[in-house]
């Protein structure tokens, strides 16, 4: 299937063969067509909220006619999915509160479902947060490159879900646990270090230098902005010292 690039394709890693799928807002449709192509998933669904978007879907399956196992739908979130219709619920491509909120709009139907692949844009920390003060647990935290960006791909299921495969990746810490939704703990979890993701040096690099500008042009304006700085000065603190942890190890 063309369109598929490395962010979709490491996306198509954490589904199983014989595993039913749905797409929320798949747009083009290239992952769940891609599964399909290759016998992946006995059965997709592709979701957006715009028919004109859901048209490219569409187009892009060409011959293949809506049936019992390619199936189109027009509707908000999980809005048009039956309760644990599908084995996995994937949402990528959007910012984290979106996402938090498609989740949120139904926890029963939400937990009705056995594993999410969630891609967000934004907001990386909020949607974490959310799971795990919503009885996640969490699966796979990955970084693939998507040209000048690099994404994260978070996995999990409702803990009443987990099976002993899924209960391997580490817990979030203490410190995350007291931590509320904004911390920069949960936008950057100390198990991206951990799992040695060959991506997630450059990530924290990443963060370090964003977080130094911030703190750079915070220092230029005029007072009133402690509060704002001393958060700043925080989140560098956290980030340089899982950067010692990690060139310690």
């Amino acid at each position: 299937m063309s369109g598929m690039n490395d962010r979709l394709r490491a996306i198509a890693l954490y589904i199983e063969q014989g595993e039913t799928m749905a797409d929320i807002g798949t747009d083009h449709g290239f992952l769940p067509l891609f599964l399909r192509e290759k016998d992946i998933c006995p059965k997709v669904i592709m979701t957006d909220i715009s028919d004109k978007s859901l048209q490219k879907a569409r187009e892009n399956a060409g011959t293949q006619q809506p049936c019992s196992n390619v199936c189109f739908r027009t509707g908000s979130g999980l809005s048009v999915i039956g309760p644990g219709e599908v084995d996995t619920i994937v949402i990528a491509g959007m910012g984290g509160l979106l996402i938090t909120d498609i989740l949120s709009e139904d926890t029963e139907k939400t937990c009705s479902f056995g594993k999410f692949i969630l891609q967000p844009r934004s907001n990386s920390g909020r949607l974490r947060h959310w799971l795990f003060h919503n009885d996640f647990c969490f699966t796979g935290d990955r970084l693939v490159r998507e040209g000048r960006f690099i994404c994260e791909i978070i996995t999990a299921s409702p803990r009443s879900r987990c099976t002993n495969k899924d209960k391997g990746w580490p817990e979030p810490s203490g410190e995350m646990r007291a931590a509320g939704s904004e911390n920069i703990c949960w936008e950057f979890p100390y198990w991206l270090l951990c799992s040695r993701d060959p991506l997630a040096e450059e990530f924290l690099e990443r963060k370090i230098r964003s977080e130094r500008k911030i703190a750079g042009a915070l220092g230029n304006r005029k007072s009133g902005n402690d509060h704002c700085i001393d958060k700043t000065e925080k989140r560098i603190e956290y980030l340089l010292r899982l950067e010692g942890k990690n060139e310690n190890r």
